[in-house]
């Protein structure tokens, strides 16, 4: 994918994110497009978690509060944060006995060691800062704490990222760049996971691959999830000349048809890395 390569400023890739994250159309689109798929990692994450009634716990990046809504069921005392007011408009309706905060990941308004577990669903990739938002996790957690994350996968694991990223590189216009940003795949590399989450204060870290995958009615409607329901990939779609936009998406849609059929539907197998560590004593 046409990304620009990694610099130490990624301010252009956050003001994107916030921008488009506090759109409430866009907010719309990822939860009723994207959002069906992220609820397929959010059980196994809660398993790792070391989750029991009346435990603290923040969801980090919370999101439309699926997860929150989770953790409420579990008998947790949750607070999710999130910088988008319209993520935590939805937030606020699905799990109205959690608290949700709008906040920024990087600056945590919290003391040290008030929460005894948190977890982040899909949400850290979209930080600019990561390895900072990684140790205000670790701050924010008692001794002992446990912390689990899930990401994508990137495409040498996923099929999924790989047609996606695929058809962009071999139809996309070489004019059309993304903002510089953070490796969006970087923590389901193992080794890359276990050393930035040691650096910022953990141990124990352990990584595993989840089983996600769309269920499509239709081959055209992995490139409609990816135009409307993302931020990154959504720029470098929105800014294609038309025919290098059509190019795209008839690719994306011969991939999913000629590869993924399951019935008279389509699965698209888009597994997520689930990342676990214990706040270091």
């Amino acid at each position: 994918m046409r990304w620009v390569a990694a610099v130490s400023d990624f301010a252009a890739f956050g003001d994107a994110e916030r921008g488009s994250w506090t759109n409430p159309t866009r907010a719309s689109g990822y939860i009723e497009l994207f959002g069906p798929v992220s609820n397929h990692a959010t059980k196994r994450m809660l398993d790792v978690a070391g989750l029991k009634p009346g435990l603290r716990v923040l969801d980090l990046c919370c999101g439309q509060g699926n997860v929150s809504e989770a953790l409420v069921g579990c008998g947790c005392r949750v607070t999710g944060i999130d910088f988008s007011p319209a993520m935590l408009e939805f937030a606020r309706a699905r799990a109205p006995s959690a608290s949700f905060i709008e906040a920024d990941a990087q600056r945590l308004p919290f003391g040290d060691a008030e929460f005894d577990t948190v977890v982040s669903n899909l949400g850290v990739c979209h930080v600019p800062d990561q390895p900072r938002a990684l140790s205000e996790a670790r701050r924010v957690l008692r001794k002992g704490g446990r912390f689990a994350m899930t990401v994508w996968c990137g495409p040498d694991v996923s099929p999924c990222f790989e047609i996606v990223y695929g058809a962009i590189k071999t139809h996309g216009s070489p004019g059309v760049l993304a903002p510089a940003a953070p490796d969006f795949h970087q923590f389901a590399r193992a080794e890359t996971a276990k050393k930035l989450l040691q650096a910022a204060g953990f141990t124990d870290v352990q990584s595993t691959v989840i089983d996600c995958a769309w269920d499509l009615d239709a081959p055209e409607r992995l490139a409609e999830i990816y135009e409307k329901g993302t931020v990154r990939a959504a720029m470098l779609l929105a800014t294609q000349p038309q025919e290098n936009l059509a190019a795209i998406r008839t690719a994306l849609a011969e991939a999913v048809r000629t590869r993924f059929a399951h019935g008279d539907r389509w699965r698209v197998p888009v597994p997520a890395a689930l990342v676990s560590a214990t706040a270091q004593a």
